[in-house]
């Protein structure tokens, strides 16, 4: 547990003092709200003499309402101490994440589901901005406070302190088989609770295609199943839990069972005094409620412990490398020599070497699957190669820091990700330091400007989440837009135009001229008719360079390329035949 404390407060960095300032509050405030009981047990000795110090007793009066009036104070500082740091601490650890993950390669995000990080950065936070907020100062005075209490029970009288702890063995052992593999269970219940979190995002996500396919809640089955699988968990939990939880809070109440026999019977033998009785009948019976407490705030603990687990293993994920010494490329060639890259054990590139001279045009293509969109987000270095390396300019990109690398190259690609946001953000993404007269004439560039127009707020609209008000078309102009204001002198173009109608094709293709001016440009098509101009065409298959060289080259070498142009030309003349073609 100890450690487990020094992971959270690790987490809580500068917060540190706060936090620990508000237990020690919370523990002086707890500790004085036993004061008054001890004074009225002193009162109770006076009154229960001959004379009574009419004085004595109103001072005793005076103190109990100070020490009332200051466990309120102390407890209220307690609280404001451990909110401010739980609010700080929630602020801090949401933009460590995020900057954490902006450092983490692209495959990271691949191993891992939607859920998992959701879950991290929105209810694992959550849980232990309100854990501090409440629950800590509370957890240091339910521990505390009944050490203190015992001490002091056993000062007054040892015999009748140990009827009032009696039942705690039986209470500790109740406990004990309620946390009995307490964290593997844990570790389960947030494992379903991340596998309901990404079935709803994906399913939300997919609700066109649910619809499309007449798909409902109770025939989504992967949805289903993880709601039930989730409510499947927390009822076996509560089964294995109640027996054991039930025995506590039965015991940790029942120590009166013990006092009243044993303190009537020494009341009755003359060894122990009235006043003594009523302290520990008052002082007995609230004893279990630290307990109770404790017990609660432990199950909350151990929950928090494992979000901190899963939020730590973000933190510490290993990101991309950054080079000790930067070293700066003198143009904007790009190498590929003996590049292997595998997702997983499966290798998709194996052995590629080319190179893409400065202020040319390079297009990939071939078959689905054969690495080329896997090439083109290896520039940017969205993940480490296995072997080999990439060089812009005769430099390792290895060698570049990642930001430095990152604005060197622009991508723009076949699905466009927009943010909700206006439109103007979104075009200004691509340089923050861009003016409005930069963004539309960005925009202009893109052929954005028309369409934004005429929109109702023009520029200041909102879009929606991932631009759901927005064509195709027009999305991908806005990210052309704001590739086009990077300014970035690498482009790469990953099926910029798959999925728009002739109409915006056409003002797609205008724009990427208009951006890959001056530029090294690297383009992946399916279209063959989009790349017959490009410098030199690289034609990949089952991860390997099968053929290299220009359109005219290619044709005339009849092999890969070759088919694949004849297939692309019969294509344009096919169509639905209709009854009439068949007559």
């Amino acid at each position: 547990m100890l450690e487990d404390v020094k992971r959270l407060l690790k987490l809580a960095g500068q917060q540190r003092r706060k936090l620990i300032a508000s237990c020690i509050l919370s523990v002086i405030g707890t500790a004085l709200g036993l004061v008054p009981f001890i004074l009225i047990y002193l009162m109770v000795l006076e009154l229960f003499n001959p004379v009574i110090n009419q004085v004595y007793v109103w001072k005793l009066v005076f103190w109990c309402i100070v020490a009332i009036i200051l466990k309120f104070a102390f407890m209220g500082l307690s609280g404001s101490l451990s909110h401010l740091a739980a609010y700080s601490i929630l602020y801090d650890l949401r933009i460590k994440l995020g900057q954490k993950l902006g450092t983490l390669p692209l495959g990271y995000f691949k191993e891992k589901n939607t859920g998992d990080t959701k879950t991290a950065m929105n209810e694992h936070v959550e849980q232990i901005e309100l854990f501090i907020a409440h629950n800590l100062p509370d957890l240091t005075a339910a521990i505390v406070v009944p050490i203190f209490t015992a001490v002091f029970l056993f000062i007054v009288d040892w015999r009748m302190a140990l009827a009032t702890l009696a039942v705690i063995p039986v209470a500790l052992i109740a406990q004990g088989l309620m946390f009995k593999d307490y964290k593997p269970l844990m570790k389960g219940y947030y494992d379903a609770l991340e596998k309901v979190n990404s079935t709803v995002i994906e399913y939300t996500q997919g609700m066109a295609v649910i619809k499309a396919f007449n798909q409902t809640v109770e025939s989504f089955r992967r949805y289903r199943d993880s709601i039930e699988e989730y409510d499947d968990y927390i009822w076996m939990w509560t089964k294995r839990f109640i027996p054991s939880w039930s025995v506590f809070a039965v015991v940790v109440v029942a120590n009166l069972i013990v006092i009243l026999p044993v303190g009537a019977w020494l009341y009755i033998s003359g060894s122990l005094p009235m006043p003594t009785l009523i302290l520990f009948l008052i002082l007995g019976i609230g004893f279990s409620q630290p307990l109770m407490k404790l017990t609660m705030f432990s199950s909350q603990f151990t929950q928090n412990m494992e979000g901190v687990g899963r939020i730590n293993e973000i933190l510490t994920e290993t990101p991309l490398s950054e080079p000790e010494v930067e070293q700066i490329p003198s143009n904007f060639n790009i190498e590929f020599q003996g590049v292997h890259f595998s997702y997983g054990k499966r290798e998709v590139l194996d052995d590629i070497e080319f190179s893409v001279p400065e202020k040319t045009v390079t297009a990939l293509v071939g078959p689905s699957g054969a690495g080329k969109t896997t090439i083109a987000r290896l520039i940017p270095r969205f993940w480490d190669v296995n072997a080999g390396e990439i060089s812009i300019g005769d430099v390792n990109i290895r060698d570049l820091a990642t930001e430095r690398l990152m604005s060197l190259v622009a991508s723009v690609f076949q699905e466009v990700t927009l943010f909700n946001d206006t439109i103007y953000e979104n075009i200004r993404m691509g340089n923050a330091e861009a003016t409005e007269g930069d963004v539309i004439a960005a925009a202009k560039m893109a052929h954005c400007h028309e369409f934004i127009e005429k929109l109702p707020a023009g520029y200041q609209t909102l879009i929606g989440e991932g631009g759901a008000k927005l064509s195709g078309g027009e999305k991908q102009r806005i990210s052309i837009a704001r590739a086009i204001l990077k300014d970035a002198p690498i482009i790469i173009l990953d099926e910029a135009t798959a999925f728009v109608d002739p109409e915006n094709e056409e003002l797609i293709q205008d724009a990427i001229t208009r951006l890959a001016e001056g530029k090294t440009l690297i383009i992946i098509a399916h279209r063959l008719s989009t790349i017959t101009s490009s410098n030199q065409i690289i034609v990949m298959d089952e991860g390997k360079i099968v053929e290299k060289g220009t359109h005219e080259e290619l044709l005339l070498a009849e092999n890969l390329y070759s088919r694949m142009w004849k297939a692309h030309v019969s294509a344009q003349d096919w169509k639905f035949e209709t009854e009439e073609d068949r007559k």
